[in-house]
């Protein structure tokens, strides 16, 4: 007996020493969309920081293309791409992710010097999103101390019909590593949100879906799978405006991130019937991971509407 107390204070003492062990950290932000088809569309995106700081910022693309085969893209699988650049505290840097604003690097007569750009060099149209974190000079994270070092916002940009949408980035003040399960504004699997929608002949209405869990660094696997819902979050289907309810099952899987539209949830009576009228309804995730998701309704060259306009705003699931 007194052989295995020794035993068992030597593993307490060692799991003691352990906690001690100050774990590395890093203020982390995310940027849940990251739309870009250079020159036409780009995403703006400003990053500050406040400190303290580590010197060096990473910032790392998962994105893929809009498009497989003329078909949106869906359920495909993303890439990664890292740049490192230089910080200081306090410190602004923006820049275009298309690169068709000064070749990606630093925009609006910032006089620091980063040493190159921060784009994503992609040629077409391309959806992901974006990690920024406190790191050394070769990339690996840095604990700064801190957890709110670093904020964000973003303009996504249609320069070619001249019409823009912005969001802030998002930071997990919980735990700052590459984690983002559990967070607040994230809808979680089962839940749903109500919207409306303008008539489909006229708007466009899409949704723009980045699934979140731990290890957003790693090449994501996350899915989620999204379907419209009536007004009860257990049958599937839609609203119209004059009374009139559609059932129907259609489901999305969207990987890594996806801008979803609206007609791609739709059944073919649904689509016929609310052709010039639009109507509501609930979106929601039937299974796989929580996930951040933006609506978007635009009209591209409309003069009923004043010709090109678009608003987005993200889903809450506090509805």
């Amino acid at each position: 007996m007194k052989g295995k107390a020794v035993i068992l204070v030597a593993i307490i003492c060692f799991v003691l020493t352990l906690g001690t062990i100050p774990v590395a950290k890093a203020d982390t932000v995310l940027f849940p969309v990251i739309a870009v088809n250079y020159p036409y569309v780009t995403t703006i995106v400003s990053v500050t920081n406040q400190g303290p700081t580590s010197g060096y910022l990473k910032y790392t693309y998962f994105y893929k293309p809009a498009f497989v085969g003329g078909l949106p893209n869906y359920s495909g699988e993303c890439s990664i791409y890292s740049r490192v650049r230089p910080t200081w505290s306090p410190d602004v840097v923006s820049f275009d992710a298309s690169g068709s604003f000064n070749g990606g690097w630093a925009l609006f007569n910032d006089a620091d010097n980063y040493g190159g750009p921060f784009d994503l060099p992609v040629s077409g149209a391309y959806r992901g999103y974006l990690l920024v974190t406190n790191s050394d000079a070769a990339g690996n994270r840095v604990n700064v101390g801190s957890i709110a070092s670093l904020r964000g916002e973003a303009i996504v940009m249609d320069i070619f019909a001249g019409a823009a949408w912005g969001y802030r980035a998002v930071n997990n003040e919980s735990r700052e590593d590459y984690d983002f399960w559990g967070m607040a504004g994230a809808i979680p699997s089962g839940s749903t949100f109500r919207f409306s929608f303008f008539p489909l002949n006229e708007w466009t209405t899409r949704f723009f879906v980045t699934p979140v869990d731990w290890g957003m660094n790693l090449l994501p696997t996350w899915t989620s799978t999204i379907k419209l819902y009536q007004a009860s979050p257990v049958v599937g289907g839609i609203y119209g405006r004059a009374w009139d309810t559609y059932a129907f099952n259609v489901t999305q899987v969207v990987r890594c991130t996806a801008g979803v539209n609206l007609v791609d949830l739709l059944d073919a009576t649904a689509y016929s019937n609310l052709w010039s009228t639009g109507g509501w309804g609930r979106i929601g995730i039937s299974s796989g991971h929580s996930a951040y998701i933006y609506k978007l309704e635009y009209v591209v060259n409309n003069p009923t509407y004043g010709g090109t306009n678009n608003n987005a705003y993200q889903l809450n699931p506090a509805d």
